[in-house]
């Protein structure tokens, strides 16, 4: 009963208070909606929504010189294997076929892997090459022209995410190959590479980020791997014994310094610093491995020795071939751990 009159006495109070309310108020204030709140309908201020889509860079090298001879003498000097072999590299195969391969070989383990595309004699030759060929391909362009009584010769090189130091490496361009040219059409004489203290160095572009790339080739299984390192890790003061992959025996690796990622300014890129030892040489050859970003999603992973002269003098060309065929294989092996989502859980030391 009670609560029946309060029923009432509630729905005389709503019926006092509406015709109270003067006429279009319903208009003017409407009732306030209970609202269903969302997130979607009220997103965070930082919503993760940009992305990188691209991120390259180009480099590109002329050098030009004039050398005092006629345009058909320079064109035999640049494409003729047997005057190439003089001035520049042994030339296995043709600079001149289109679509095929050839090596320009320095004879210590290190080459480059080149393939013509475009053949215009005796103006014009240009080829891609990969150092070791593995490595970045880069655009080679000669043009031939002639200038007076001499040939105005100009190359082009041009790379696509390139090493960081690419240019310092090809010193500034090509002055220095160039003048071998020259001097070799002046003179006949062999102006090949005097023995170099510097090297070998391998690079391999990986299809994974810097840091990524990192974790994944030194976790404890992967870098035994590709390193074929029988035991240890890649730490400061750690020795790692290496086999070498084929009859040449092994080597130790000593780990000096491993810089992590985020770690040293400016680049805060990983790298290791370490030196190779082995019983023939009696002393140690320095090295240093490292990443660096190669484009987005992508990096160039390297390796690349020094003091080579502390070697015995009959024992550098020899070893050296070695080291370098050891590392290019190395590279190949992390090329596979890069592109697989399964990492590897032994060694690979049985080949």
């Amino acid at each position: 009963m009670q609560d029946q009159n309060e029923g009432e006495n509630g729905q005389a109070d709503d019926a006092r208070a509406s015709s109270a309310r003067p006429p279009g108020a319903e208009e003017l204030f409407p009732p306030v909606p209970i609202f269903d709140w969302t997130q979607d309908q009220a997103p965070p201020l930082h919503v993760p929504a940009a992305q990188t889509l691209v991120r390259d860079r180009w480099e590109r090298l002329v050098t030009a010189i004039d050398i005092p001879a006629d345009v058909e003498s320079v064109w035999n000097a640049l494409v003729d294997p047997q005057a190439v072999k003089y001035w520049l590299a042994t030339c296995h195969g043709s600079l001149q076929q289109v679509g095929h391969d050839c090596l320009l070989d320095f004879e210590d383990g290190e080459f480059f892997l080149c393939r013509a595309t475009s053949v215009r004699p005796p103006h014009h030759l240009h080829y891609f090459w990969r150092w070791l060929g593995i490595g970045q391909a880069t655009s080679v362009r000669w043009e031939l022209e002639p200038n007076g009584s001499a040939t105005r010769v100009k190359v082009t090189e041009e790379g696509l995410n390139p090493p960081w130091d690419w240019q310092t490496w090809n010193g500034g361009g090509w002055p220095g190959i160039l003048e071998q040219l020259a001097a070799y059409l002046r003179t006949g004489t062999e102006w090949r590479w005097p023995w170099r203290r510097m090297g070998p160095y391998v690079q391999v572009e990986l299809p994974l980020s810097v840091y990524e790339a990192w974790d994944r080739l030194l976790s404890s299984s992967s870098f035994k791997y590709w390193l074929l390192a029988t035991h240890g890790s890649l730490e400061a003061g750690h020795t790692l014994p290496i086999f070498m992959g084929d009859a040449s025996g092994a080597i130790e690796m000593v780990v000096r310094d491993v810089i992590q990622p985020g770690q040293s300014p400016p680049s805060f890129l990983p790298s290791v610093n370490f030196s190779l030892r082995r019983q023939v040489w009696n002393c140690e050859i320095g090295g240093r491995l490292w990443i660096e970003p190669a484009g987005w999603g992508r990096c160039l992973f390297q390796v690349f020795h020094y003091n080579w002269e502390n070697l015995p003098p009959a024992l550098q060309l020899s070893e050296r071939r070695i080291v370098t065929n050891f590392w290019v294989g190395a590279m190949r092996r992390a090329t596979q751990i890069s592109g697989s989502s399964i990492l590897p859980t032994e060694s690979h030391n049985w080949s």
